[in-house]
């Protein structure tokens, strides 16, 4: 293991401590007070809704639904009136890069993505809800350059009292859009592969008092404690194809060959939201990739399912990209897209 990064951790404790106060309604009541706060005309676009839905979440949701589909009028427009005018929007970058901020740097760069992937198009899968925050997982679908791909993705919201994002980020794989483009592209996690039987048992779900135990383990790249604490769920993340991890083996082999790529981790905790069924934990900070100079911004969800408050499956949410290409290379890869 390397040597243990936790500069600022009592910062980060509290916030973590803070943001995993989950609110009565979003475990005690999910299901009728979900009902209760309506939404119900999006509940047949998508696969679940969990937790406290206020009715501003319900407004985000609906717009969320409405963007995703390809056929919608006027995408842009339907994109930007999702955001309060002085909102913030992240996606990986080097970390001096500023985060995107108000409605015409927003615009600007819906209206360049879509000009470079014009079939772009999702479905809302499971979303999590608690108050003013939403995980509103996806499986988003493109044709790149005549290459159908598909992939998850985790956008994570913070919202207004009208139901607009004031804050945004989003978490999905780029390198699943240029692997077909660059076969020469790396693939980190090609070879990682389970060995021996499946873990047995299962272990509580996560509570959060644990968290601030969890935030070290990332920061001092302890791929150990952060597989032991779930043992018995199921792996999936980037690169696996699909597939997931289903041995101790195999989940340290991910996660040792995600440490050995990086360098100087320093994630902080971003917002947590629990349900009925799952728990969602976000880290966000920054990294620096093994052989380039620039640390980059960078983020991670966790999602852990449960059943009956045992771990059933676990799930990492990340771009791989910024891990095998630097700036000079993912300028290269979206000018093959023009």
């Amino acid at each position: 293991m390397k040597a243990m990064r936790v500069a600022g951790m009592g910062l980060a404790a509290g916030a973590v401590l803070a943001l995993c106060t989950i609110t009565g309604p979003a475990q005690a009541t999910e299901g009728s007070w979900d009902r209760a706060a309506g939404c119900a005309e999006a509940r047949p676009e998508v696969t679940s809704i969990s937790g406290w839905v206020s009715p501003n979440a319900c407004t985000f949701i609906k717009r969320q639904i409405k963007f995703g589909k390809v056929t919608t009028p006027d995408r842009v427009g339907a994109y930007v009136g999702m955001w309060s005018k002085d909102a913030t929007l992240w996606e990986p970058a080097k970390a001096s890069t500023p985060l995107l901020q108000g409605e015409e740097a927003i615009r600007k760069a819906i209206s360049g993505s879509l000009s470079l992937v014009p079939d772009f198009r999702f479905r809302g899968t499971r979303i999590a809800v608690n108050g003013p925050a939403v995980m509103f997982e996806a499986h988003n679908e493109a044709t790149i350059k005549g290459h159908e791909v598909a992939y998850p993705a985790v956008y994570r919201v913070q919202l207004t009292d009208g139901g607009e994002v004031v804050q945004g980020r989003r978490y999905y794989d780029r390198h699943t859009w240029f692997k077909p483009l660059d076969p020469e592209l790396p693939d980190l996690f090609a070879d990682v592969a389970d060995g021996s039987t499946p873990d047995q048992g299962r272990k509580p779900v996560l509570d959060p008092d644990e968290l601030v135990a969890r935030a070290e383990a990332w920061n001092g790249e302890d791929a150990e404690a952060l597989v032991e604490r779930l043992t018995g769920a199921p792996l999936s993340a980037p690169g696996l194809n699909g597939g997931t991890l289903r041995t101790t083996q195999g989940k340290l082999a991910y996660l040792k060959r995600f440490f050995d790529q990086v360098s100087d981790v320093q994630l902080q905790p971003g917002q947590a939201v629990k349900v009925n069924g799952a728990t969602y934990l976000e880290w966000h900070g920054t990294l620096l990739p093994k052989g380039q100079t620039d640390p980059v911004s960078f983020g991670v969800i966790e999602r852990v399912g449960d059943t009956g408050g045992v771990s059933r499956d676990w799930t990492l949410t990340f771009d791989q990209l910024p891990l095998v290409a630097d700036g000079a290379k993912i300028t290269e890869l979206y000018g093959r897209l023009r």
